[in-house]
């Protein structure tokens, strides 16, 4: 299946139809989990890492409770991210809000 682009079939009408096309499931999982909870995950491991540690990559402490723990937080919150904007967009593109 050959997906195109909004800039090669009319604009950000047409990439919504393809991405709705994929279904909910794969938006929820590919845009909120693995790509908003994804950069969230690195980016607080490390801000944490950096604040307590002064090295962002130590593995000083007890790293696998604190990996394990934010890996279940930022799948669920990516999760719920995912699904509001998944709602939001269809609510637009069907012209209620």
């Amino acid at each position: 299946m050959t997906v195109q682009r909004a800039s090669d079939s009319g604009g950000p009408d047409a990439e919504w139809a393809a991405i709705r096309a994929r279904g909910r499931n794969a938006y929820i999982w590919s845009h909120g989990v693995l790509r908003w909870g994804g950069f969230m995950l690195c980016f607080s491991l490390g801000v944490f890492q950096y604040a307590h540690f002064g090295h962002p990559f130590s593995l000083e402490g007890n790293w696998k409770l604190r990996f394990v723990t934010a890996l279940v937080t930022w799948m669920f919150v990516g999760y719920a991210y995912g699904r509001s904007s998944w709602a939001k967009k269809c609510r637009e593109a069907d012209g209620g809000g």
